[in-house]
């Protein structure tokens, strides 16, 4: 098969450092194939010796004299040959090099800075008084992690790369925030400080009792003092107080925490803070054993040499809007206003009904959005200057709407408030194609059966009807920005009536192309209670993006769930087989997609073993790809100066991001600048989330 990727001439460089080990080890091994032991025998000789097992073998590694006796087969190992004993190992020693930070965290390490507190920084440049938000607060949050890595012509190494995030904290007592006006009802508690042993999470608020609170949804007691707890340091929590403790001034203050952030995240000035820990690391030797020591050497930078290639390029992606191919575009939009969508014939909804759910308080602001949407913003907005009907070429757009009153209510309620009032308006009038849900921004994160959207969509599509989610932060943008947002969101909705805006090129030397996607959803009342029912999702496409068909299995049991699986992609396989018509000797790619992997659960070889079971008669190709968006990998490109993002500002974006599509092989991992992290059956795929 031909290969189209490009080599990329500009060298990137990771968020890691190389690790400089001794070519040799001294170690003890022996036989020891109950890993259930390995714990006890760790804890009969810690501090003399550093034990590691692996695979049936228990290997030991001095670090001092003295101590148990340890029996074994003195051994001296390769580091080259077995990097993960030394990777294991430098997980211990990077605590002892942060003993003056307390940890989070230690396999990572993980740990808070410790002069670098963003909420103060944030207050004073949004003229907010930072004594109003006392006991609430954000920090860089720094995750240091031992990764084995090699390069196409290289072997195994180590290298030690470094992640940084926000951690959010609110210390603030309980009667403050309530005297303060801040609503507390059906917002997670947790102790202030967890005994070893103890549960750090309780329930939720439900109301004060003198010195104490009443918890709903509890693990254990249902009454606690309210001295011993706080809230979660949630950015759902987190956002709700900082709402109630400053009003109308929040939004200037999360305007000025997304610069202050910014330092952290970003382009220019996360790789600042990361050289930073690097030279924090490298100011003297990492004791790995008795006798040996490793150093923490340069940033490790990737590039192509000649003879093999790091760091390459996917080619680019066609849109494509109508069967023949003759009508395409390098960009999706702008060949969408010149050609129209790809079904633009055929497709059946010209006069679309819209239900829109929005909080009752903000009437005004989503009826100017919505006339934006049907009629477009003109010169105002260059993003969306037509309007959804005449980018679609369908006749008209009706909305039917649906105000939620949200006075008083809990967050814990929220979802019940928007469901009662979906409900009533169905029964007044269930003419509807698809909905709009409009969430207030505390809102839209919070967690599980809480969250209003996922409860919404889900008794909207056990009505058939689609839904698109929309935050109330979104709605009041500038117009270039709403312009985009307009853009994208219109795209969803045509796509959820069952509209095809575009399709891309595909490899024609395929018979046919399959890309699976596979979910499941795990049923739980609250936090407290089990996960114990579980239910699959498969969705399949063509490989030119065009929907095939889904299936929802029914809900079991985690020890059922394997067969559930293998049932369920037997019955899709053999009706796409049928509806695709597949030919004996036919060549076939399937690639199977899924968020995440289980834990003991082989999903792989499942659907690898259903899909040659079901062709059986043809060629096929197979991948499984598992995407994450917590990895530990990031790429900088120190020559890309990034865009402005609009002609008259001076404000840019993208500095230091690889150009979209680059990919950089790091031995079996392959990373990629995006916003998640792939890894396929066999060997790991990383995207980049930040840059």
């Amino acid at each position: 098969m031909t290969d189209h990727r490009t080599s990329v001439g500009t060298p990137l460089v990771t968020n890691g450092f190389e690790v400089i080990l001794p070519d040799e080890i001294d170690v003890l091994v022996c036989d020891f194939p109950d890993g259930a032991a390995v714990r006890a025998e760790r804890k009969r000789v810690d501090g003399h010796w550093f034990v590691h097992w692996f695979q049936g073998t228990l290997y030991y590694l001095r670090l001092r004299s003295g101590g148990p006796n340890v029996s074994g087969r003195p051994t001296a190992i390769r580091t080259l040959d077995q990097p993960w004993l030394l990777r294991s190992r430098l997980d211990d020693c990077i605590a002892q090099l942060f003993h003056k930070y307390e940890p989070l965290g230690l396999r990572p390490f993980t740990f808070l800075a410790q002069k670098k507190e963003l909420v103060a920084i944030a207050a004073r440049n949004a003229n907010v008084d930072p004594d109003l938000l006392d006991g609430v607060h954000v920090s860089p949050r720094y995750r240091v992690q031992p990764k084995i890595y090699e390069t196409p012509d290289e072997d195994p190494r180590v290298g030690i790369f470094v992640t940084i995030s926000v951690h959010y904290d609110i210390d603030a007592d309980l009667e403050r925030l309530l005297a303060a006006g801040v609503s507390l009802n059906g917002l997670h508690i947790v102790r202030r400080q967890p005994q070893p042993g103890e549960r750090r999470h309780l329930g939720r608020f439900q109301r004060r009792e003198g010195d104490h609170i009443v918890l709903s949804q509890a693990h254990d007691k249902t009454r606690i003092p309210v001295n011993d707890v706080k809230l979660e340091g949630s950015r759902e929590n987190f956002v709700h107080c900082v709402g109630g403790l400053l009003r109308r001034r929040a939004r200037a203050f999360h305007h000025s925490l997304d610069e202050a952030e910014a330092v952290y995240r970003l382009g220019p000035g996360l790789d600042g803070q990361i050289e930073e820990v690097g030279r924090y690391l490298s100011r003297k030797p990492i004791p790995l054993s008795q006798d040996a020591e490793a150093r923490v050497g340069e940033r490790l930078w990737l590039s192509n040499n000649g003879t093999s290639n790091a760091v390459y390029k996917a080619p680019p992606v066609d849109y494509v809007y109508d069967r023949t191919g003759s009508n395409s575009a390098k960009f999706a939009w702008p060949g969408l206003l010149k050609f129209g969508p790809y079904d633009r014939d055929s497709f059946p909804t010209r006069s679309p009904r819209l239900l829109v759910v929005f909080p009752k308080a903000i009437e005004g602001k989503v009826n100017k959005f919505l006339a934006y949407l049907r009629e477009g913003m003109g010169a105002a907005g260059r993003g969306f200057e037509q309007g959804f009907a005449r980018v679609f070429g369908i006749r008209t757009t009706d909305f039917v709407l649906c105000p939620v009153n949200l006075t008083g209510t809990p967050n814990n309620a929220v979802e019940k408030a928007y469901r009662d009032a979906i409900s009533q308006s169905l029964q007044d009038d269930n003419r509807v194609d698809a909905a709009i849900v409009v969430l207030q921004d505390q809102h839209a994160f919070l967690p599980g059966l809480d969250n209003p959207y996922l409860r919404t969509k889900a008794l909207l599509m056990t009505l058939g009807i689609p839904a698109q989610e929309i935050r109330v932060d979104s709605l009041s943008k500038d117009p270039y920005t709403l312009s985009y947002t307009l853009q994208n969101l219109s795209v969803a909705l045509y796509a959820k009536l069952n509209g095809t805006p575009w399709t891309v090129n595909q490899d024609r030397q395929i018979g046919d192309e399959l890309v699976i996607g596979m979910g499941f959803a795990e049923l739980s009342g609250s936090r407290v209670e089990a996960r114990q029912r579980h239910v699959g999702i498969t969705t399949v496409f063509s490989g030119d993006g065009t929907y095939v068909l889904g299936n929802v299995s029914r809900e079991c049991a985690y020890s059922e769930y394997p067969e559930v699986v293998r049932t369920a992609m037997l019955s899709v396989l053999q009706d796409v087989k049928k509806r695709n018509n597949w030919q004996p000797g036919d060549l076939i790619r399937v690639v199977f997609h899924a968020h995440r992997p289980l834990r003991r659960v082989d999903i792989a070889k499942i659907v690898f073993d259903c899909t040659r079971e079901v062709g059986s008669e043809q060629h096929v190709q197979l991948a499984f790809v598992t995407v994450t968006h917590d990895h530990p990998f990031t790429l900088f490109d120190r020559n890309a100066p990034g865009v402005r993002v609009s002609k008259r500002g001076t404000t840019t974006k993208g500095v230091y991001a690889p150009e979209r599509g680059t990919i950089a092989h790091i031995g079996r991992v392959r990373v990629s600048h995006g916003s998640c992290s792939c890894s396929t059956h066999g060997f790991f795929q990383a995207t980049s989330a930040r840059g």
